[in-house]
């Protein structure tokens, strides 16, 4: 169950990035470089592929857990 907890922090990791993207008015007093838009391109892409990776990488280690625990249910039989 840790892939579960690894994946959802990378997935936050990916909205992080995403967020200043969306609203780089809000925190470019924060971080002044959100001022050039080609940076806030890079950090939504940037984000977005992280969130992504991490939800096809959820989903391929789900499928795996439950192939394994079917396995484990028709030993048990």
């Amino acid at each position: 169950m840790s892939y579960v907890i690894v994946t959802y922090l990378i997935r936050f990791l990916g909205i992080l990035l995403v967020v200043p993207a969306i609203f780089p008015v809000s925190f470019a007093n924060w971080f002044p470089g959100l001022e050039d838009r080609r940076i806030g391109w890079v950090l939504f892409c940037v984000g977005t592929l992280i969130y992504i990776g991490a939800s096809i990488a959820y989903a391929i280690l789900h499928k795996k857990e439950l192939v394994r625990r079917r396995l484990e249910m028709e030993k048990k039989v």
